[in-house]
């Protein structure tokens, strides 16, 4: 009997749930957008399974489901700690209950996780041994293959890069922490930094014209505190990668995000930074890449990672 190729994969969004069902690494059905402010806890629970069921029914060869989500996840017992955009969401046994309601094999993940897993399988770290990816966008979220295996830690948290400190008297982060790298490289933090540093060369530019977009936007036209800004979240990045780089000795490092779509004007930074920061024997051979899988990297890994838990 031929292995299962086939599974839906569903990734929880800031705003949105989304779905589909994958084949080999590739979608090939798109499954209703659930906004979440639309529900409660119960009736979001509800429209996820509507959602599965209507995918299964057009693929009765769909074999499980694999669902990814922000924040702390129990992968190893499909249990939801925390969902800090649905109110209720508190230890949830999610795959267990989706197993009950539909038969089918479901695993949980950490989106990011199931991001760096389908950037491995199928995207940029594909063919790796030693991968880590890290998305930049509200947050810094991150995730490390070693060894060929998604690696988890102990409590299934491993891979927090946005909460790694580059200065430990630095902005107070949350749980406690200083100096974490999203503190200073998220989304709002880039726009209230680029405007900050427009009023201090005395150029009125409207906050709204300081996101990660616009100054990408200014910096290809040669605005120079538009470059000087991205020259310092490169080199702040490249910090705290460079510790990532000492500790675990990756072969590529997998950038995605919304604030990666700023281009080389990030990554060539990055690159400095980490060189600057390490010996040529830990970066010489190391490859600092673009994600591959855009916005369905967490749908690809979900499934993916649901498939291969099935043996």
């Amino acid at each position: 009997m031929s292995k299962p190729n086939t599974a839906i994969g569903i990734d929880f969004g800031g705003t949105s749930v989304k779905s589909a069902v994958v084949r080999d690494g590739k979608i090939i059905d798109r499954g209703d957008v659930i906004e979440t402010a639309q529900h409660d806890a119960k009736s979001l629970l509800e429209a996820i399974f509507t959602v599965i069921e209507k995918l299964r029914a057009a693929h009765p060869d769909v074999a499980g489901v694999g669902v990814g989500m922000p924040g702390f996840v129990d992968s190893a017992n499909g249990f939801v700690h925390h969902l800090t955009n649905v109110e209720g969401w508190d230890e949830v046994p999610l795959a267990k209950l989706i197993k009950d309601r539909t038969g089918l094999a479901a695993t949980v993940e950490n989106d990011v996780k199931a991001m760096t897993y389908g950037e491995w399988k199928y995207g940029a770290a594909r063919g790796v041994q030693h991968a880590v990816c890290i998305t930049l966008g509200t947050g810094v979220g991150g995730g490390l293959i070693l060894g060929g295996r998604l690696h988890r830690g102990a409590q299934f948290g491993a891979g927090e890069i946005g909460h790694a400190s580059i200065d430990y008297r630095g902005r107070p982060s949350p749980y406690g922490a200083f100096g974490g790298l999203e503190e200073y490289v998220g989304n709002q933090q880039i726009t209230e930094r680029a405007a900050a540093l427009y009023r201090v060369n005395r150029i009125n530019r409207p906050v709204e014209k300081c996101t990660p977009r616009e100054m990408a936007d200014a910096a290809n036209a040669n605005d120079p505190i538009a470059k000087c800004l991205w020259e310092t979240l490169g080199d702040e990045i490249g910090a705290a990668m460079a510790n990532v780089v000492w500790i675990v000795n990756p072969e590529v490092i997998v950038i995605g995000g919304g604030v990666a779509k700023a281009g080389e004007l990030l990554f060539d930074p990055i690159r400095r930074s980490i060189n600057a920061r390490t010996v040529a024997l830990f970066h010489e051979n190391l490859r600092i890449v673009p994600a591959e899988l855009g916005n369905d990297a967490g749908i690809i890994g979900n499934a993916a990672l649901v498939l291969d838990s099935l043996g």
